[in-house]
């Protein structure tokens, strides 16, 4: 999956709010439904969603699956982030002219 899709499913509100959740502790979707106010099929959804995207994995502890964050997968995510940003910063600075490839003739 690539890391724009990542970051897509990451962003999603109740997807954050569960993965937020999941950093305190790990949880079973009767507990996140309950704390998040929404239903157990709409959090079973997300969960999905998150796992396929290596998110988050699920350990069964008597009849139910306890969820946690996938701790690895977040770390090589953080070194994605830093390369983006150590590339931003490596970026030329602006010039008095516009140097835009259809050449938009702003000057400063």
């Amino acid at each position: 999956m690539k890391f724009r899709e990542i970051i897509h499913i990451m962003t999603e509100p109740t997807r954050y709010k569960i993965l937020q959740l999941l950093m305190e502790r790990h949880y079973c979707v009767k507990t996140i439904a309950k704390k998040l106010n929404i239903s157990e099929s709409a959090v079973s959804q997300h969960m999905n969603v998150l796992k396929n995207a290596g998110l988050i994995s699920g350990t069964k502890m008597g009849y139910h699956m306890h969820y946690l964050i996938n701790t690895n997968f977040l770390e090589q995510l953080s070194h994605q982030f830093s390369s983006l940003v150590n590339s931003a910063k490596q970026e030329k600075e602006l010039t008095k002219e516009c140097i835009c490839e259809y050449e938009c003739g702003r000057k400063h």
